[in-house]
């Protein structure tokens, strides 16, 4: 029972010690200390920060927010530094990464350094903003894709990097057909992305007045390109069969996307 004890007040005490780094990293040495008995007095209960004895950073930046403490504006429009590393799955990690800045606002920016290694990926990036990247809406969307912030680290007002276990990722905004059957889909703004599971066949109809020339890519799990399909001849329908270990599919036409213009249906087979 003695043990039982110790053991739960060294692993509270470890967390503890552990949720405070993060928040020194997250809000810079001077802040920290600057709002010290603040910050203890709202982080009194730290065991609610955390989700299988991993930070849960979400909760962790809505919390500092919410409170005054997180504080990202620059004094005016300067470029800031910010390193990503993904645990795996670099094309994959990429292009999600890419997806959810743009959702963010963030369109420009400069590729310093892209190093793909055995167990991961690290993407530096610069880009001229009055404001640093805000990461509660980033650690948020980031976590609707499966992806999950394990550490954020400052350094100043111009230097950030992030850390993210992508192991069980999704790409943004996938269209669902593995819960679907079919999916009735409008005139796409780029080319439709589908997810799918163990489809043995697909079914696509281009709806009257668009001119389809198709161009079908299938992808595994980590977006390695498994086969691509495409024909020079217009096309109404077409049923394909689907490749093994296929886990997303992305529809285009050979030529201009705006000959899908008005829209296509997508059917299991």
């Amino acid at each position: 029972m003695i043990k039982k004890l110790i053991l739960i007040i060294t692993c509270a005490v470890v967390l503890n010690a552990d949720l405070n780094t993060k928040i020194k990293n997250l809000l810079g040495e001077e802040e920290y200390r600057t709002h010290l008995n603040l910050i203890n007095y709202i982080f009194k209960d730290q065991s609610i920060y955390y989700n299988n004895e991993q930070v849960n950073y979400p909760l962790l930046t809505q919390t500092l927010k919410d409170n005054g403490l997180l504080k990202l504006d620059l004094s005016q429009k300067n470029q800031i530094e910010v390193t990503f590393q993904f645990t795996k799955n670099p094309t994959k990690s990429l292009k999600i990464l890419k997806d959810t800045l743009r959702s963010l606002g963030y369109y420009y920016y400069f590729t310093q350094e892209a190093i793909a290694y055995q167990d991961g990926f690290i993407w530096n990036i610069i880009l001229k903003t009055e404001s640093a990247i805000n990461p509660l809406m980033l650690s948020k969307s980031l976590s609707l894709l499966n992806c999950d912030v394990t550490d954020i680290k400052r350094e100043g007002n111009y230097k950030w990097y992030y850390s993210i276990n992508s192991n069980n990722s999704e790409i943004y905004k996938a269209l669902d057909l593995i819960t679907n059957n079919e999916l009735r889909l409008k005139k796409p703004a780029k080319p439709y992305m589908i997810k799918v599971n163990n489809l043995p066949n697909l079914t696509v109809n281009s709806n009257s007045g668009n001119r389809w020339h198709p161009k079908i890519v299938f992808y595994d799990n980590e977006l390695n390109i498994i086969e691509i399909f495409k024909e020079d001849s217009l096309h109404r329908n077409l049923t394909i069969q689907v490749p093994d270990y296929t886990k997303y599919i992305k529809i285009d036409d050979l030529y201009n996307l705006a000959n899908l213009r008005r829209g296509i249906s997508i059917t299991k087979e």
